[in-house]
């Protein structure tokens, strides 16, 4: 609970900041809309921010000026949103469904250094990956000798179904780079989260809410040649805990590095070679300690300034330490692969694209790990100066390594149209719906469940 009330007190102090800028200073148009800035749906499926900075943080295309979604650069950006849905199965049950309405308040506020017009980090924080983030970050060039970025966000949420689950969640991201000198840049990046996993009955329930914290800290260094070449390296830790005991078999710690070599094919073009170790350890001696290593091939591609592509693949070897009476494999090996890519098709019109398959940490008490193929598409169309869309879909299949021997597998898909509408500058109205739906080998996990939301969000 003290954890929540350190994020509330920041963005307390954060917002009073920016009246009193305001005071002093013309008012800058704020943060863009949620599908023109990074941001996460409640599915996990990200959409992502395609502005580019040039070195002084003013942004390289300002074609969006005079546009109700333009807005202006500036170092400090607030925003306060609301919403209201309603869901045909709260629960995510496949029997005895509720229906609920979801009133949602969402106070923000992220500054940047230099000035930015979009938020220049997105990290998708997930628990079962190794390390802690669903995705690599973007691997993209310092131009400022330095460069920060703090946001925070709390969400207050209340239930008409029971005023029991009513509850406050929040992040915190925050990042440093600086360069000392040309060929070195340094790293430090933060991203603490305050949530609870997705109802259903294999996580959480009305009788056991699955209430989590999280931080993922890192350090990372890089060192460019003058001959194409050029390494990184970084050390990462990930920390997680349950607030309940139940819980407390999945409360673990990540600790682990990596390093890569470069090399500059073209001015657009760059290949790599990784290794990655990552340490899982528990709290507990329910879940097996574990080692990851990861030998990886990949490419970076920038066809175009708003079209860019990261790929990679390479083999994942985890090694577990034995638990007691308990019969299990003490190695599992796979190819793993990550691709992101951001295709600006027109000047209207951009996709996303994030996929990936590797072993994952488990969120069952019955079950070693998971293997985890995950595939997710964004896709954003402005119809008029005022109006936009966005359609997310999410596919994931988790297959459960049980210790029975029995097999566990998961297939959940999720797809969400929204459409939003630009009253003015700094106030938007958006209409979404959202089909989800998982389809297990234990029927009692499958569920089918439909929301429809109606949102206003205001930016300072």
């Amino acid at each position: 609970m003290t954890k929540k009330y350190q994020i509330a007190g920041l963005l307390l102090l954060l917002c009073a900041a920016q009246v009193k800028a305001e005071d002093a200073a013309p008012a800058q148009d704020a943060a863009a809309p949620e599908s023109e800035a990074a941001a996460v749906d409640d599915s996990g499926a990200a959409t992502a921010s395609g502005a580019e900075q040039t070195g002084d943080g003013e942004a390289a295309d300002s074609s969006d000026e005079g546009y109700v979604f333009g807005f202006k650069n500036g170092y400090l950006h607030a925003a306060l949103a609301a919403k209201e849905e309603w869901t045909d199965n709260l629960y995510n049950t496949a029997n005895n469904t509720k229906e609920n309405f979801l009133t949602k308040i969402s106070p923000s506020v992220w500054l940047t250094l230099p000035r930015r017009s979009k938020k220049p980090l997105q990290i998708v924080a997930d628990n079962t990956a190794i390390g802690g983030m669903q995705y690599s970050l973007p691997d993209t060039d310092q131009a400022n000798e330095l460069e920060a970025y703090l946001a925070g966000t709390i969400d207050f949420l209340a239930y008409s179904e029971d005023s029991d689950l009513n509850h406050a969640e929040g992040d915190i991201d925050a990042l440093v780079q600086f360069k000392p000198s040309d060929p070195i840049t340094l790293q430090l990046l933060d991203k603490y989260t305050h949530s609870q996993d997705i109802f259903n009955l294999a996580e959480a329930t009305s009788d056991n809410d699955r209430v989590y914290n999280s931080n993922i800290f890192g350090l990372g260094a890089a060192w460019y040649s003058e001959d194409r070449f050029s390494v990184k390296g970084g050390y990462r830790n990930f920390l997680l805990e349950y607030d309940d005991v139940i819980n407390e078999f999945m409360n673990r710690t990540d600790n682990g590095f990596d390093i890569a070599a470069y090399y500059e094919y073209s001015d657009k073009t760059n290949f790599f070679v990784q290794y990655q170790y990552l340490m899982a350890e528990y709290d507990t001696k329910k879940m097996a300690d574990n080692d990851n290593n990861f030998f990886g091939l990949g490419v970076n591609w920038q066809a175009t300034v708003k079209t860019t592509l990261m790929a990679k693949g390479g083999y994942q070897q985890v090694d577990y330490d034995a638990l007691p009476n308990v019969k299990m494999d003490d190695s599992a090996s796979s190819f793993f692969f990550e691709a992101q890519g951001i295709w600006q098709a027109t000047y209207k019109t951009s996709l996303l694209l994030n996929s990936k398959y590797s072993i994952e940490q488990s969120d069952s008490a019955q079950a070693l790990s998971k293997d985890v193929l995950a595939f997710r598409l964004a896709l954003d169309h402005r119809f008029t100066e005022r109006l936009r869309g966005d359609v997310n879909f999410v596919y994931e299949t988790s297959d459960y390594n049980q210790f029975s021997g029995d097999t566990r597998s998961d297939d959940r898909w999720y797809l969400k149209p929204e459409l939003q509408f630009a009253v003015n500058k700094w106030l938007f109205l958006n209409a979404y719906c959202s089909y989800d739906t998982k389809d297990s080998n234990y029927d009692a996990l499958d569920y089918d469940t439909t929301t429809i939301g109606f949102g206003v969000r205001g930016s300072f």
